[in-house]
């Protein structure tokens, strides 16, 4: 359990901590704070008490704002304690329902606030938040979609770009994911979970349920183009990390590929590479047919840069991109430009049947 493993996760996820909302000078502080890899979960929850603490205090004081921003800090740094974390699989569980508690009590108190709400699919419920901007008389909603071991509470950043351009959102749990990976591991079939969401905003009248589009990242950005390929009901989809295929999970980093086992429920890489087959686009691309954003790094180990160029390829709609040949998984080192970036190409297209001409933002020659 060494410390070497310590900085090799910070490393290869620093700009995704600080893009989600982690601050500096605690993520340098959590480094310095932690002996080795057994320490993750406990030092990153130390902080992340405190936040709660200091969110505790802001209420009793009626500081509502401040309260509900030091809660969602709370939950955030109870995520990154447990977020592929699969040494202690008890200690992993009660610092996720930690996560849960905490982003609970924020919840509430952001403005707009956001409501809990739970989607049954096939004998479980997902849970999960809509997010109603107000003054808009039937916004358009975007499905937040999630991938490995990411959830609805570390998706806030970019529901909040959603919501302050006049979109409705919806962030949940599918199978494998967040709360609902302790009632329904990943499923192959997982778009099928994507249908499940998309028949329960068809019953929210809050929304405008013909304007329905679909942020995926990582995992999630093999996933909404699938369902835009496959259900007529997303009008526009983005590609966060464009997944065509997952063929390479043998070679990805350790710690994330030791994630895909888990989820699947696989014993080992070799079966749970079997259970992913089921990620391919291959005859599906060109039934994608509403505007597509795909958002894509060069450097990218977990998803290699063949899957965005394909996918941009044999797409059958309009294509705009945001992609840069020395960025990494999901482009966090560009957050300031591709998560506004995102939000502004949903509030763009905002469901719109006819068809659009995007420009291609930063796709290299």
């Amino acid at each position: 359990m060494s410390k070497e493993r310590v900085e090799q996760v910070i490393n290869q996820g620093v700009h995704r901590f600080l893009a989600d909302g982690v601050i500096y000078r605690d993520l340098m502080d959590i480094r310095a704070a932690m002996p080795d890899w057994s320490q993750w979960c406990a030092v990153w929850s130390q902080f992340a008490a405190a936040a709660e603490e200091r969110g505790a205090q802001a209420l009793r004081l009626s500081f509502t704002r401040t309260a509900a921003r030091e809660f969602a800090r709370a939950a955030l740094y109870f995520h990154y304690a447990q977020n592929l974390f699969y040494d202690d699989l008890k200690l992993k569980r009660e610092t996720h329902d930690r996560k849960v508690a905490a982003f609970k009590r924020a919840a509430p108190l952001l403005e707009p606030l956001l409501e809990p709400m739970k989607i049954a699919f096939d004998g479980v419920e997902m849970p999960g938040y809509l997010r109603v901007p107000p003054g808009r008389a039937k916004p358009p909603c975007v499905i937040l979609l999630g991938g490995l071991d990411t959830t609805k509470e570390d998706y806030l950043g970019v529901n909040d770009l959603c919501v302050e351009r006049g979109l409705a959102t919806l962030a949940f749990d599918g199978p494998g994911q967040g709360e609902t990976l302790f009632r329904m591991p990943w499923r192959n079939d997982f778009e099928r979970a994507i249908g499940a969401v998309l028949d329960y905003l068809e019953t929210r009248p809050e929304i405008d349920r013909g304007r329905i589009g679909i942020i995926g990242r990582s995992t999630g950005g093999y996933y909404a183009p699938r369902v835009a390929a496959t259900d007529k009901r997303i009008k526009a989809a983005v590609a966060w990390g464009a997944m065509y295929h997952l063929r390479n999970l043998a070679s990805i980093p350790a710690v994330t590929r030791d994630g895909f086992v888990f989820v699947s429920g696989s014993k080992s890489v070799e079966e749970a590479l079997h259970f992913f087959e089921c990620i391919n686009l291959e005859g599906m691309a060109s039934k994608i047919r509403c505007p597509l954003l795909v958002v894509h790094g060069g450097l990218d180990t977990i998803t290699p840069m063949e899957n965005a160029t394909r996918m941009i390829a044999e797409a059958g709609g309009p294509v705009e991109t945001l992609i840069w040949e020395d960025s990494g998984h999901c482009c966090h080192d560009r957050a300031h430009i591709v998560r506004p970036g995102m939000a502004d190409f949903m509030a763009r297209v905002k469901g719109e049947s006819t068809p659009h001409s995007y420009p291609r933002l930063l796709w290299p020659d």
